[in-house]
């Protein structure tokens, strides 16, 4: 298993490399005074590296809404903490762009469990309409299965509820910064919906109320609220392949 894990991140860093190597570039020669540009630069980047999971079969859009992720639990752990890396690595890269990042407002605890709930409104629904069993997988495979949800969200909101939406909220209200937040979200999906799985207009709409959930909990709690609410919703429709 662990050698598979190995060979398996290894293929996915190679076969990246070329497009984050541009990516980078693209974004270390952009001026710091072009915030907007760096931002847009980001979550280019990050649609490369969420989609280019699929051709690689980490993880694809099953039956109903439901989204089948990889078995091998050592590859989600390895997501995982890549994606809390490169969250770190934002905090070293791009200080300016990290102080629009609202990590909590009001009270935390409260943010943190109305985000919970937030994610299981949104996604029990769906695991029952998917028809997802609570015995489907093992004990290991959630544990990182949980890893890369609190991961790999933690980034998309840093990029969308934390970068995207605090520099908006420089120019329009917070509610407006909010919906477009929700919007490049949803958008930003499109090739993913359209291209890459043909999925269509369903995961446009799934990513439009999620977008618009979390960029509402970022608005009153914080990018930690939008992160579990977003964790939630994924944890509760994925399904081992």
């Amino acid at each position: 298993m662990m050698a598979a894990a190995f060979a398996l991140i290894g293929d996915y860093l190679i076969y990246l490399l070329p497009g984050l190597t541009l990516f980078a570039l693209w974004f270390g020669l952009t001026p710091r005074s072009l915030p907007g540009l760096r931002i847009a630069i980001l979550l280019l980047g990050f649609v490369l590296m969420r989609d280019v999971m699929t051709p690689l079969q980490f993880w694809s859009l099953g039956a109903g809404a439901q989204i089948g992720f990889i078995a091998n639990p050592l590859v989600l752990a390895a997501l995982g903490l890549m994606s809390l890396a490169a969250v770190a690595g934002l905090a070293r890269v791009a200080p300016e762009l990290w102080a629009l990042v609202v990590w909590k407002q009001g009270g935390l605890a409260l943010g943190l469990l109305l985000g919970l709930l937030a994610g299981c409104a949104l996604g029990l629904p769906l695991r029952w309409h998917s028809g997802i069993g609570w015995g489907q997988a093992g004990a290991l495979w959630l544990l990182a299965m949980a890893l890369l949800a609190l991961g790999g969200n933690a980034l998309e909101e840093v990029l969308f509820r934390g970068f995207l939406q605090g520099h908006l909220e420089q120019f329009c209200s917070p509610w407006r910064a909010a919906l477009l937040s929700a919007l490049a979200f949803a958008a930003c999906h499109s090739f993913l919906a359209l291209s890459v799985t043909r999925a269509g207009w369903p995961v446009l709409l799934f990513t439009l109320l999620e977008g618009l959930l979390c960029a509402g909990l970022r608005v009153r709690y914080g990018v930690l609220a939008a992160t579990v609410a977003h964790a939630t919703v994924i944890g509760l429709i994925a399904v081992p392949i």
